[in-house]
This record gives structure tokens, C-alpha cells and sequence, in this order.
């Protein structure tokens, strides 16, 4: 079953896309022309490089903050990440890892690369002690990321489970 030129035409047309009115096509204009004089305010978060405050209050009063600059990871970046992460591992596959260690030498290996700009307390995360901190400024990270992917965070991800 074949169409001729007429109806291939009236398929191909997007008349789903054109105003009906002239009304509608004003409209249409004055939301265009308001768009272009008033923009909107940048987000940072769809820039490659964010900058961020950290501040995170430990079990014990002691108080983690400071400034960092996460970059969204370039294909190479993420190939550094695996190659980091199966380090941390010691040469064991990852299923053997316990969940904890698995999940924070992940962390671990993508902070590493990701973040350009970090406070003295932030060089070496391997030498944390507390877990939580490493946690906290991933989620920020995963933030960023994902907004700058058009993505869910984790965080919005677990909120929509839990509620």
C-alpha cells in the first residue's frame, strides 16, 4: 500500500507543531520574544566546572567544610576512575569486596578525578577517617552531575522511594 505525493505530504507536515489561529501564533510570539529579553538566571550546575561550599558536622562537634570545584568526567576521566577504583581494590575483583568498602573505594576513585579545587583537609581522602564526610561531599558531586546531565540525583532517587 502506497502513498501518493499529496498524502505523503499531509504525513510529513507537523501540523501538531503549527498554531491553528493567528491568536495562538501571537501568543506563541510573545512567550518567544519574552524568553529572549528576560533570561533566565544561569544555573551553575549546567556548567562543566561547579563550584560549591562544603560544610559537613561530624559525630563529634568537629566541623569539615571548605570550597571545591567539581568537572563533569570526560570518557578518559572515567577510564582514570576505573582504573583508580580496581587499585583501591588490590587486584580483587569488586563483587568480593564487602558492600562499605566497595561503595566508598567508588566514591573514593571518582572524587579523586572529579574534583579539581579542594581545601587541604580534602588532598589525600584516603586518610578520612569518618566515612560520612566522603558520602556527603559525593552527593553534592552526584548533584552536579546529574543536573548538568538532565538526570535524577541519588538523592532525589531515594526520596521518590521513600515517599
Amino acid at each position: 500500500m502506497s502513498a501518493n505525493a499529496t498524502e505523503l505530504e499531509k504525513r510529513l507536515t507537523p501540523t501538531h507543531l503549527i498554531p491553528e489561529t493567528e491568536e495562538e501564533l501571537m501568543e506563541e510570539m510573545r512567550d518567544t520574544e519574552k524568553k529572549i529579553s528576560e533570561p533566565e538566571q544561569e544555573d551553575p550546575k549546567q556548567n562543566k566546572e561547579y563550584t560549591f561550599n562544603f560544610k559537613y558536622v561530624d559525630g563529634n562537634g568537629k566541623s569539615w567544610e571548605g570550597k571545591f570545584t567539581n568537572k563533569i568526567l570526560s570518557y578518559r576521566d572515567r577510564q582514570i576512575v576505573g582504573v583508580t577504583r580496581s587499585r583501591l581494590c588490590g587486584g580483587q575483583p569488586y563483587d568480593s569486596m564487602d558492600p562499605l568498602t566497595n561503595e566508598l573505594n567508588m566514591i573514593i576513585a571518582h572524587l579523586t578525578q572529579s574534583l579539581i579545587v579542594r581545601p587541604a583537609w580534602a588532598k589525600n581522602l584516603l586518610s578520612l577517617t569518618n566515612y560520612e564526610i566522603i558520602q556527603e561531599l559525593y552527593m553534592e558531586v552526584d548533584s552536579h552531575e546529574s543536573h548538568f546531565h538532565g538526570r535524577k540525583s541519588l538523592e532525589e532517587i531515594s526520596q521518590s522511594q521513600s515517599g
